[in-house]
């Protein structure tokens, strides 16, 4: 079985940033999480298979434009897992995880940190609303609390995809994070349940 990790919404002149920062630590902590269970590939900017041009010299990976909703100004992350899972075609070895650079919503939620689909191949997370900029706070010099939210949301979402649902010990990364506080006050990996229930998937 597979993770693999995939850029929406980068630029290519952003592609050392991504990986060094985004991509490296957060298969580092997969590894640990998933131990020897899963292998964790990532597409690199310049080799996805879901990019589209947007010059001559500058390339960026963006779902299509109808996933947007103009009003609110958010993408529609159902849609775009949807999207997600039409474009990978993911077998059923594989879950892809999309590290999306701009805000999204869901149904009757005003946004979301990510989203996934339970059980299933695809799983997204949104990084905007994970760094302190957002709020109009000092930003995090070091990149490490920035880091720890991205590697928590991963998590959770790719939890999801092993049909793990929410949990309701305080802790335990599958907590439902209706706020940053939230995810910043649980941990990275999973309870004793949740892992209990985890190792009889993998």
């Amino acid at each position: 079985m597979q993770i693999v990790i995939r850029p929406i919404g980068w630029h290519s002149y952003e592609s050392e940033y991504f990986t060094t920062s985004i991509v490296s630590p957060l298969i580092q902590r997969l590894s640990k999480i998933f131990g020897d269970k899963l292998r964790i590939n990532s597409d690199s900017l310049q080799s996805s298979s879901l990019q589209s041009s947007s010059s001559s010299s500058t390339t960026t990976t963006m779902p299509p434009t109808h996933l947007f909703d103009k009003a609110r100004k958010q993408w529609i992350s159902d849609s775009l897992l949807d999207w997600l899972l039409k474009s990978n075609e993911p077998d059923i070895t594989t879950k892809v995880l999309a590290i999306c650079d701009f805000d999204a919503y869901s149904d009757e939620l005003n946004f979301v940190f990510g989203e996934a689909h339970l059980g299933g191949r695809v799983a997204a997370i949104y990084l905007p609303r994970l760094r302190d900029e957002f709020y109009v706070r000092k930003s995090d010099k070091n990149n490490n609390l920035f880091e720890q939210r991205v590697i928590k949301e991963a998590v959770h979402e790719l939890g999801h995809t092993f049909g793990l649902r929410h949990c309701q010990i305080s802790k335990c990364v599958m907590l439902f994070s209706n706020s940053l506080q939230d995810t910043d006050f649980k941990d990275d990996k999973f309870c004793k349940r949740c892992n209990k229930i985890l190792a009889g998937i993998l």
